[in-house]
């Protein structure tokens, strides 16, 4: 019987550890598929260009819910990790904002040298003044920012168990949408510290999905965004 009970103990921490642990290799996640992206230029600038930083590592996994009740809403989670960045860098080359269309994040710098069906495509950023913010606040990029307004990105930080995110991508990614509040209108702007996790609801694609602030040094934080199993 203390065999037994061994086993399981072990069985538990292992299925823990390759969902939680900062140090954990990330590839060990279940893959149920993998996403294809265009060829682009560096996420920091172009790669003639000096001053160019390193990418962030981007693991990229889709989940399927195993019952047939809950399969017709899917999961695709990224897995943000960013090098550390001397303190004098210029922040305008630090890849930030997020594209969930190309499953990227790209940096001021790249994002003003580029056509605007490619910023059109930036959901919020992530990293700078640890904050989640809508792309559309940055008048430089968008100065029509209000035309915008309803269908800027929203976030509601709740409280949710790591077993229970982890419930949620893999199996019930339809919670993402069910818990979001729609009887309120949630900011387009938060601050956050490691240990967070946000609800977000995309206005232009109506897609919902989670942020959960893993590390602040090094700047980990992953994504889930839910859609349509087709």
């Amino acid at each position: 019987m203390k065999t037994v009970k061994n086993v399981v103990f072990l069985f538990i921490m292992a299925l823990s550890l390759t969902f939680t642990a900062c140090e954990e290799d990330s590839e060990t996640l279940n893959i149920v598929g993998k996403i294809s992206r265009p060829t682009k230029e560096k996420p920091g600038g172009f790669t003639d260009q000096p001053g160019a930083l390193p990418a962030p590592k981007i693991t990229e996994k889709m989940y399927i819910p195993e019952y047939d009740l809950w399969d017709h809403t899917r999961c695709i989670a990224w897995r943000i990790e960013w090098p550390e960045y001397p303190a004098d860098v210029n922040p305008d080359m630090i890849p930030d904002f997020f594209s969930s269309e190309y499953g990227e994040v790209y940096s001021f710098n790249f994002l003003t040298r580029t056509d605007q069906s490619n910023k059109a495509q930036m959901d919020f950023s992530l990293y700078h003044g640890n904050m989640l913010r809508s792309s559309w606040y940055n008048f430089e990029l968008w100065p029509w920012y209000e035309d915008y307004l309803a269908e800027s990105p929203r976030f509601k930080k709740i409280d949710r168990s790591l077993s229970s995110i982890e419930h949620w991508v893999t199996e019930r990614p339809d919670r993402f949408e069910k818990f979001w509040p729609s009887d309120e209108s949630p900011p387009s702007e938060v601050s956050y510290q490691a240990g967070d996790f946000f609800l977000f609801h995309l206005g232009k694609a109506n897609r919902y999905g989670g942020i959960r602030i893993v590390s602040e040094t090094p700047r980990i934080i992953e994504i889930y965004y839910t859609e349509p199993n087709i």
